[in-house]
């Protein structure tokens, strides 16, 4: 029998395997097994986490990719190469393709203090254990220490808002970021509403400054200004897992480089899909470390590793359609449309849309609807 290997259950991997054996079924290819490792149990919806951690941000594997005949190893993974997968117990598992899907981890700058005292949210357990803290602190208080977001971009922004959602009109929230402008990163169609939303919230932007030291009460800014803080979070952008390191040709930000087969380049018999790999998404532009692409390109990847192994023909990846939905508070987001990231929707309208896609679209098919159901709604059958 064939293997497929496939590392990592998050969006990319999950996918991935959903598709995977959805080819297979199609392809009456019965000789090839399928098997999806990884440290969690659950796919953690992680786009869902600045709202906080929440029992239903968590899919469990088990039931889906036994609907689907998915065999679930639920190991940490060691070390990954061309002919084998290692987990951290010593288990060897080869393979005869294998599709990497280990995602990504919050980047936590080399700021003294940073790791000790920091927290982030990237995982469900990292993000419980913001909860527990924020529970326990006093924010109506006046002059009250503040709560401190480090970075300004997509996530910053989501958990800045979601925190005065949370914590109500009293406490101090400062968002901070080395760019002089609040999201900068995400153009200027956006700067407005942003402002405009920090502005309602009353969050504090202090821009082009870093921090240069943080303590269990306080952060040092690089100015030389201290601020006393109850809790900082670090929203410093994102990088693919370690395991990748020293494979294939990466990209400058740690990535994978990945053919139009999503193929990882310079490795054999090797697929990547989501935040561990970098593909053209069109003629211009490339993939980012999103669901939106994670998604797409498990399928893809899923795909390819069946068709690879039957010497058929393989599919190109592409993904021209693009588009984001910022969150700015319980009743205000941005939607947006293409990759200048013209606003089709705010306000209302925009959080009825974010809502939509948090907690409907991105979900993946439950077990009960059947094997069938689940391989249509990833992988459509064409007449």
């Amino acid at each position: 029998m064939s293997k497929i290997l496939i590392a990592g259950g998050g969006f990319a991997g999950l996918w991935a395997a959903m598709s995977a054996a959805a080819t297979r079924h199609r392809q009456n290819a019965h000789d090839i097994g399928i098997t999806l490792v990884s440290k969690d149990t659950h796919l953690c919806v992680r786009p869902r986490l600045y709202e906080g951690a929440r029992p239903e941000m968590l899919v469990p594997l088990q039931p889906l990719l036994d609907a689907i005949d998915v065999t679930f190893e639920h190991s940490r993974i060691a070390a990954v190469s061309s002919t084998a997968l290692r987990t951290e117990t010593g288990v060897m598992m080869d393979h005869d393709r294998m599709i990497l899907a280990m995602g990504s981890h919050v980047a936590m700058p080399p700021v003294p203090g940073g790791a000790e005292h920091g927290f982030v949210v990237d995982a469900y357990k990292e993000t419980a254990h913001l909860d527990a803290h924020l529970s326990k602190l006093n924010t109506n208080i006046p002059g009250a220490p503040a709560l401190i977001v480090v970075g300004a971009s997509f996530s910053g922004l989501e958990i800045a808002t979601s925190l005065r959602d949370r914590l109500g009109p009293d406490a101090t929230i400062y968002l901070i970021d080395q760019q002089d402008v609040a999201g900068q990163s995400l153009g200027a169609s956006l700067t407005q509403e942003i402002k405009s939303a920090l502005d309602r919230a009353n969050i504090q932007f202090i821009g082009g400054e870093i921090l240069t030291q943080v303590t269990a009460d306080q952060v040092v800014l690089r100015s030389g200004r201290e601020i006393d803080a109850q809790a900082t979070i670090f929203a410093t952008g994102l990088r693919p897992s370690p395991l990748v390191k020293g494979m294939g040709r990466p990209a400058s930000d740690g990535r994978l480089q990945l053919d139009r087969n999503l193929k990882v380049i310079g490795e054999i018999g090797m697929f990547g899909a989501g935040d561990i790999g970098i593909a053209a998404a069109d003629d211009t532009h490339k993939t980012l470390m999103s669901c939106q692409h994670a998604m797409p390109m498990g399928v893809v990847a899923g795909q390819n590793a069946v068709l690879d192994l039957l010497g058929h023909d393989l599919r190109d990846f592409a993904q021209p359609d693009y588009a984001t939905c910022l969150s700015l508070g319980m009743s205000n987001a941005v939607f947006t449309q293409g990759w200048d990231r013209t606003i089709a929707m705010k306000g209302t309208d925009g959080a009825a849309m974010k809502a939509q896609i948090n907690e409907k679209w991105i979900y993946p098919p439950t077990p009960d609807v059947g094997r069938d159901a689940i391989f249509d709604a990833i992988l459509p059958s064409q007449s």
